[in-house]
């Protein structure tokens, strides 16, 4: 379907925050909550301005009709209708397929919605996708070329990957049904088939909590398309601190590290360090971090402006509980400490 330019002027021209909030987000001082990963902290900022908006998490972001794309997973087209549809922009007469919006009712370009409010964490299902996929490439690759990254570490948190999504919608569909991969929102179903919710090829991270129990899992995109996130979280709750379990190996007062995102964070296991990780700088969970404040507790910020605002956070959070963390300082020339391991691994190797 050709959609003429002047059309698509117009559509994008529409205000941003009233799309938002006919997608159903919560629109309050220009923020809301991303659609996109476990959000308890608004990371979407609206510029009504440009009359674009962007997660400061996952990076998704655009102007309006590339809103309702991410939003509810519909391609450049479907997104045109719904807009046209719902702010009575309709083709003009005499333009190619003039008609096609007012003849497609929404209903019969509908792609299934799953809520993450209402999404069921199937932990069976999740426990089976992390026993039974491996590290393929290009994982082992970014994992143990690009980062250097200790092996043993790797499989000790039970990382892996998805290389093939649509063999993966065909193997959880016929060990579990369509049904229920559809209400966990693994499994998604569109126009076009049924599809996985994470962007493939990626990284599969399990969360654990203290005890041991699958909580959540976290993917990292290793393909090259320029507009899919980077990052994508499925979690039975709000999101948690990665690599909980290592607290059962501490002692009161041992040093453990908090690292800025889950690669930070092995790096430094694979450093020989003890670690945790916050999901990213704008995402604190507060009825975890309570759980460090016995620990001697140090951090490496980042060197941008996001990595100091997390660690001062970081701090004031642990003051107000009685406790501190201790910035170290990176060497001029990196930028966070997995760039400052890459760079050490280069030079001295890993031994």
């Amino acid at each position: 379907m050709n959609i003429p330019q002047n059309i698509i002027v117009r559509l994008n021209e529409l205000p941003i925050e009233e799309v938002a909030e006919k997608l159903g987000l919560e629109v309050r001082r220009h923020k809301a909550l991303c659609f996109k990963h476990s959000d308890h902290n608004p990371s979407i900022t609206f510029s009504t301005s440009k009359n674009i908006y962007r997660c400061w998490v996952c990076g998704v972001g655009g102007g309006t009709i590339k809103l309702v794309q991410d939003k509810e997973g519909w391609n450049f087209q479907e997104a045109c209708i719904w807009l046209g549809q719902n702010f009575n922009v309709w083709w003009p007469e005499g333009q190619t397929e003039r008609n096609i919006i007012k003849k497609t009712p929404l209903q019969k370009v509908h792609i299934t919605k799953h809520k993450e409010e209402t999404l069921v964490f199937d932990k069976e299902i999740y426990t089976w996708i992390i026993n039974n996929t491996t590290l393929l490439e290009p994982a082992k690759s970014f994992l143990y070329k690009e980062r250097h990254l200790n092996e043993v570490i790797v499989q000790n948190l039970r990382i892996a990957s998805v290389v093939n999504s649509l063999d993966m919608v065909d193997a959880l569909v016929k060990r579990f049904g369509e049904e229920t991969c559809l209400k966990t929102g693994l499994i998604r179903r569109s126009n076009y088939g049924m599809h996985f919710y994470f962007y493939t090829p990626c990284l599969l991270f399990p969360y654990y909590d203290q005890d041991g129990s699958l909580i959540g899992i976290q993917s990292r995109y290793l393909g090259t398309n320029e507009k899919a996130p980077r990052f994508q979280f499925m979690s039975s709750q709000k999101t948690r601190l990665y690599n909980l379990p290592i607290l059962n190996s501490l002692n009161r007062g041992d040093k453990l590290y908090i690292s800025e995102g889950i690669t930070d964070c092995l790096a430094l296991l694979s450093d020989g360090l003890n670690a945790v990780a916050i999901p990213s700088a704008t995402i604190l969970p507060l009825e975890d971090l309570i759980l460090l404040k016995n620990y001697e507790l140090h951090m490496y910020p980042d060197r941008d402006e996001a990595g100091q605002k997390a660690f001062m956070a970081l701090r004031r959070f642990f003051i107000n509980h009685y406790s501190t963390v201790r910035a170290e300082a990176l060497p001029e020339g990196v930028k966070d400490y997995c760039d400052y391991y890459i760079k050490k691994q280069e030079i001295y190797g890993k031994e």
